[in-house]
């Protein structure tokens, strides 16, 4: 029987993104030198590729309260760095902060955007519409992210229709870099396979890149079954920290360390070092527990 790897991608883009998302949620806040320790760690490990906080809203995320000292601190590093935005405000806080990459996020159910973002998701695509525009008129890189794209606790399964829909929307404000998020770690990998296979057939010309949870304990699965059917980067953190401060009973985040070996033993490059990136791990357990 054929090896289905050896037909399979040679590199890939590992998306490390602790110091926004595993961090996120935890109880301890890591002070702006702290996440400029972990971050060296994670580049000590091969990684070339972050995001690194969120504009948002501090008293809703205090972890991230520091967005503007910590890409300040970051200023001129040779690494690839994007943030997260949740609205027009972030944006804008984003673009005067300096910052050359942004990422936005619409979800597929509607409860958990109205939930998450306060607003529809109708309203959520206008704003990414405004921000796509802004964000091109000042040079910078602009990206999003689907979530929900499989399952949502609120609505239960999401109709692969639905999802597709959406990115289409997004493909027509111009965007070419677009994450599919199993939000809830909920999907099963012959969906993933599915979304992103169709996704890939739909729009050639798009990145897709895949953002998995592990509470059923599929993170691993699901990710590889995206990287089969096509997706050009994985979103991961160490450890598998992580999940959504805004959603109960979400598992953590794709483990850096477990996709980079994995990944590495299907010949597949991704510049992360599997045992330095181990390292990093135990230097973030370090600084969480004090």
């Amino acid at each position: 029987m054929t090896n289905p790897w050896t037909t399979g991608p040679k590199t890939l883009r590992l998306r490390d993104v602790t110091l926004r998302d595993g961090l996120q949620n935890l109880e301890t806040v890591l002070p702006t030198e702290a996440k400029l320790t972990l971050y060296r760690a994670l580049v000590a490990a091969g990684v070339s590729e972050l995001q690194v906080t969120s504009f948002v809203n501090p008293a809703r995320v205090p972890a991230l309260a520091d967005a503007e000292a910590l890409w300040a601190a970051l200023a001129g590093v040779p690494e690839r760095l994007s943030v997260l935005v949740a609205n027009p405000r972030g944006l804008e806080r984003a673009r005067a902060a300096g910052v050359g990459e942004v990422e936005a996020v619409v979800s597929a159910s509607r409860t958990y955007n109205e939930k998450n973002a306060h607003r529809t998701p109708e309203q959520s695509m206008d704003e990414i519409a405004r921000m796509a525009a802004d964000a091109r008129t000042a040079s910078i890189r602009f990206s999003a992210a689907v979530a929900n794209a499989f399952h949502c606790f609120f609505e239960g399964d999401i109709a692969p229709d639905r999802t597709l829909d959406m990115v289409g929307r997004l493909v027509e404000l111009g965007i070419t870099e677009i994450g599919m998020a199993d939000t809830t770690g909920h999907a099963r990998p012959d969906r993933v396979w599915d979304l992103f296979d169709r996704a890939r057939r739909l729009w050639p010309n798009v990145a897709f890149g895949g953002h998995t949870h592990d509470t059923r304990g599929r993170g691993l699965v699901n990710a590889l079954a995206a990287v089969q059917a096509g997706a050009a980067w994985l979103d991961a953190t160490l450890a598998g920290l992580g999940g959504s401060p805004f959603t109960a009973g979400v598992g953590g985040n794709l483990s850096i360390e477990t996709a980079a070996e994995a990944l590495a033993g299907l010949g597949i490059a991704t510049g992360v070092d599997p045992d330095r990136i181990m390292a990093a791990g135990e230097v973030a357990a370090k600084l969480i527990s004090g």
